[in-house]
């Protein structure tokens, strides 16, 4: 009797126990506002590929708590026809339309093309399959070209298009343990990029992520910048050889001392006339200007000559006089500045 007793005291706790715990959660989701509705969303059934299409078979719908539900999943199966995975989709994962691509990588699209390069350039050769993002990284040496020897990237985010033509992924035992060939998908704006980096440097390739890196109408941003590069500096040097080329045809210009004092302009030649005087055996010629006293500009006598100080009002042209030794002798003979001739043209007058 006692045994049933306390079974039953134990029964009664319990459920009161039971009773409060669903009062509280019962009051937590009236407190919550609605917080238990849910959504109906598209989820993976099966792991989906990169490049795969997205088939009925390959989603079913789910509910979800709509507090969970990520941005860009969907329920309208018609938001999900002709659509490609652009990222892997994990089994029960929930399908997001920005994760989707309009055509499948494996087929060129349209402005695109493909280009290819050695698997033995590229370091990470082995890690890559068809559908990953790789960023073309190029290793550029000074030249007429390049400003200077530099790394610089290329193109960002360039899909694998196929390995040695095979645009199917492998897995397991089913990866190529080796090959020849990388081929990648690029737009066609960026083919004079991809061009360049190939003629000017060594390129390779580094795994990049799953960002897009295009611009509004399908061409690179990294592979824009890249030729920007390459256009400023040949502009820069176009500019440098034009103004050589300038500075050769122009004439050197004298070399002017700005420190050099500025001398005064002459004064104006004053007129007047020269005059003979004959004073203690010489001859003394001045040069006489109304107003001012005369000017020595010639001696003759004694010393045995003419000498002559031409001067600017002068003009410079004092004709020498010849003497000879005696004192007086100069001023007889042909040299004599009285000596008129007889008419012969072969003496002085």
């Amino acid at each position: 009797m006692r045994n049933k007793s306390l079974y039953l005291l134990v029964a009664c706790v319990c459920g009161t126990v039971a009773a409060i715990l669903a009062s509280q959660w019962l009051n937590a989701q009236a407190n919550s506002g609605g917080a238990g509705t849910t959504t109906e969303i598209y989820v993976s059934t099966g792991r989906i590929e990169i490049g795969e299409k997205i088939t009925p078979e390959r989603i079913q719908c789910e509910q979800w708590p709509a507090d969970i539900v990520p941005e860009g999943a969907t329920g309208d199966l018609s938001a999900l026809e002709n659509k490609y995975a652009k990222q892997y989709v994990s089994k029960g994962e929930a399908i997001i339309l920005d994760k989707l691509m309009e055509e499948n990588f494996s087929t060129i699209p349209k402005g695109y093309k493909v280009v290819s390069m050695k698997a033995s350039d590229v370091t990470i050769a082995n890690l890559v399959q068809p559908g990953d993002r790789v960023d073309v990284v190029g290793y550029f040496t000074r030249s007429e070209l390049i400003p200077r020897s530099m790394t610089k990237a290329v193109l960002m985010g360039i899909r694998v298009y196929s390995l040695d033509g095979d645009t199917d992924r492998k897995v397991g035992e089913d990866r190529p343990a080796s090959f020849r060939n990388i081929e990648l998908l690029i737009h066609e704006k960026d083919a004079e990029a991809w061009v360049y980096a190939n003629e000017l440097g060594n390129i390779s390739l580094n795994l990049g992520s799953n960002s897009d890196y295009s611009n509004t109408d399908g061409s690179n941003e990294a592979g824009q910048e890249f030729l920007e590069w390459l256009e400023n500096y040949r502009k820069q040097q176009d500019e440098k050889e034009e103004q050589k080329d300038l500075d050769q045809l122009r004439p050197a210009s004298p070399a002017i001392n700005l420190q050099q004092e500025t001398k005064p302009e002459p004064e104006p030649k004053e007129e007047g006339f020269r005059m003979l005087k004959l004073f203690e055996g010489r001859i003394v010629e001045y040069w006489i200007v109304p107003g001012k006293a005369p000017v020595v500009i010639g001696e003759a006598g004694a010393t045995g000559g003419y000498e002559s100080s031409p001067s600017e009002e002068s003009g410079g042209e004092i004709p020498p006089i010849k003497s000879s030794n005696d004192d007086h002798e100069f001023l007889n003979g042909e040299f004599s500045p009285f000596f008129e001739s007889d008419g012969d043209p072969s003496v002085r007058n």
